[in-house]
């Protein structure tokens, strides 16, 4: 099961740097060209100057792979971020406001062996896409150093962790930031070896689930295997390690939304295919045409709680509702079918693109900008969804069972920048 380890993380003084709140991030695959620009003139030590942004300079993504590493550097001569003296655990509440209501959910930082999904002990739920694994592997091969957590779930019915973590909380917390979502965050450091040891042993047998972060995850694994060489049979190797916030499954705080689906570029014959296979599959009613994008993933959510449910809004037409046709046994296509993402690719998007898919599908968090970009022609048809269960999401990835991409999307996102992992000489 999941081994873990305390590390001795590296975090920014507020001495050097200013504000903690203005040198944190979130994580890269969160960051557009328009708030990177913003955080970059936030603060010259905002951790967005490392982590970088989704897409790296097409010109010389090199470039920003060194920038990164020399500021890195630059930043642990100067002070500005120090290396703690002893391993630590991390423990931190983050805060934030969602559907009207303050939430906050507890993660804890530690460092994860990294082993191959194999093993059993870090379990995925999704597939990666290639030039997002380079990405993140060229950037821990120039910085030796990993720069967000990767956020991963367990479960703690006994409660063990939770009564640790009461007592942790209980203290004033070392750090407190402001988060780029509008939330807050504390930190605790945990640095007694025998609250480290009693949690290093509520984890020996049970394993962590990947929640956000396989290609950051996948990206460890390509590193550590390629210093495999270096550092011999040197099992506190950094290189063998990735920093993770893990959450548990029941906290309250943690919400699963949905990703949606906005498809574009593709001819007049594959939307018609797109068109053909989903009504043979799902009976459709029209919706108002004025209806709003939140109204419409409302109006999802509330269907789908007994039925496989999605809405469409598209480019040359009303916006739709889709249910599945009542003579179609989604059981009989296995364990996966309880999601409408793999509905919507397996039976209708995959075979009706074929190898077009990948240029033609994208995926986003946000419902109200695909249907804009869909209103304004850029796109031909937005797909709403609803959020995917907890439960069967547990019971598919314990399974060893894998989601398309982009079917879950967990927030609130982990802030980047409140403790960086070095990989370089040992945890």
């Amino acid at each position: 099961m999941a081994i873990l380890k305390p590390f001795r993380g590296c975090r920014f003084d507020p001495a050097v740097v200013g504000s903690l709140s203005d040198v944190i991030c979130p994580p890269y695959d969160m960051i557009g060209p328009e708030l990177k620009a913003d955080l970059q003139t936030r603060s010259a030590y905002n951790a967005v100057h490392l982590e970088g942004g989704e897409q790296p300079d097409p010109v010389d993504p090199q470039a920003g792979y060194q920038q990164a590493a020399q500021l890195f550097r630059q930043w642990l001569s100067d002070g500005a971020l120090q290396q703690d003296d002893g391993p630590c655990f991390y423990l931190m509440r983050h805060a934030y406001n969602f559907g009207g209501r303050r939430r906050q959910h507890i993660g804890l930082f530690a460092d994860v062996l990294v082993e191959d999904y194999d093993a059993g002990a870090v379990l995925p739920h999704e597939f990666t896409r290639e030039p997002a694994v380079l990405d993140r592997v060229a950037l821990l091969d120039a910085c030796q150093a990993q720069f967000s957590p990767i956020m991963s779930l367990y479960r703690d019915a006994e409660g063990n962790l939770q009564r640790i973590f009461d007592g942790v909380t209980a203290n004033d917390p070392d750090v407190s930031a402001a988060t780029p979502a509008g939330g807050d965050a504390q930190l605790w450091r945990i640095d007694d070896t025998e609250t480290q040891r009693a949690i290093t042993e509520t984890f020996a047998n049970r394993p962590v689930f990947l929640a956000d972060g396989h290609h950051r995850y996948e990206a460890a694994l390509r590193y550590s295997r390629g210093k495999a060489g270096e550092r011999g049979s040197d099992e506190a190797a950094a290189s063998n390690y990735v920093m993770m916030t893990l959450v548990e499954f029941d906290d309250p705080g943690l919400l699963l939304l949905p990703y949606h689906r906005v498809a574009g570029g593709m001819t007049y014959e594959q939307l018609g295919d797109v068109r053909a296979l989903m009504n043979g599959l799902f009976d459709s009613r029209p919706l108002n045409p004025d209806v709003t994008p939140a109204e419409a993933v409302n109006e999802v959510a509330r269907v789908g709680e007994s039925a496989h449910c999605f809405a469409v809004f598209w480019s040359d037409g009303p916006p739709t509702l889709h249910t599945l046709r009542s003579g179609v046994d989604w059981a009989d296509w296995g364990q996966l079918a309880v999601s409408e993402a793999w509905v919507l690719q397996e039976r209708v998007l995959a075979p009706a693109l074929e190898d077009a898919l990948a240029g033609c599908i994208d995926y986003s968090p946000d419902h109200d900008a695909i249907v804009q970009q869909v209103n304004l022609g850029e796109q031909q048809m937005a797909i709403l969804l609803k959020p995917f269960p907890l439960e069967p999401f547990r019971q598919i990835v314990s399974a060893g069972n894998r989601l398309p991409p982009k079917s879950t999307f967990f927030y609130p996102k982990l802030p980047t920048g409140l403790v960086i992992n070095r990989l370089d000489g040992s945890i």
